[in-house]
């Protein structure tokens, strides 16, 4: 009753807002306060992204960082890998080499000595002896070869003739026997171990 007596104005209007019931919430003042909470309540929510960002990156960096150790690792791995089996390899090959270089200074000491003995023709004896001296040193060579795993290779006949394995020296008809088929072996080659690796291809004669 006694409000028609109190002064009116923007103050009391105010003043009348924040004296409103306790729990009522309140209003925003002003256009520039709103605004300020806005701007406030952006702001976190933006640091609140960065954050979450940033946890994102972090981890895919982590993620990345153990992917390219792990590569590096197995790379580095491998590579030491194959290092040491080149190595092993090539000392290998080595000794296989240095073993073939002995047994063939060997053989031509042997085979000077032979060629040096060389028996008067008139000398039957002598010269019986010399030829049993080149047959053992033949034998000799053909014993040092398969020392190191290489053997003789021959063609088989009537099979289809292979330039991978066989050495075409000439070719002639062949009663029976069809085109391009091995016909006769003139020389027999050497292999290794594996029956694939042809060292020296024998030479052969090709069907028509």
């Amino acid at each position: 009753m006694n409000d028609a007596f109190l002064p009116s104005g923007p103050f009391h209007t105010a003043d009348r807002r924040d004296t409103g019931p306790p729990g009522t919430p309140r209003e925003p003042d002003t256009l520039g306060s709103s605004t300020l909470y806005k701007l406030c309540e952006e702001v976190i929510a933006l640091r609140e992204y960065d954050k979450r960002q940033l946890r994102s990156v972090e981890q895919t960096l982590t993620k990345v960082r153990d992917e390219l150790k792990t590569s590096f690792n197995n790379f580095a791995a491998d590579t030491q890998r194959a290092y040491q089996q080149l190595r092993q390899e090539l000392h290998g090959e080595k000794r296989v080499s240095l073993a073939l270089l002995n047994e063939l200074l060997e053989i031509a000491h042997d085979l000077q000595a032979i060629v040096a003995a060389r028996p008067d023709p008139a000398d039957v004896a002598a010269v019986q002896r010399w030829i049993t001296a080149v047959e053992v040193e033949s034998r000799k060579v053909d014993a040092a070869l398969l020392k190191q795993g290489i053997q003789p290779y021959d063609a088989v006949i009537s099979s289809p003739y292979n330039p991978a394995i066989h050495e075409r020296v000439g070719s002639k008809r062949v009663e029976g026997m069809g085109p391009l088929l091995v016909a006769e072996q003139v020389e027999r080659g050497y292999a290794s171990q594996q029956p694939e690796f042809v060292l020296r291809r024998p030479k052969v004669i090709v069907s028509e």
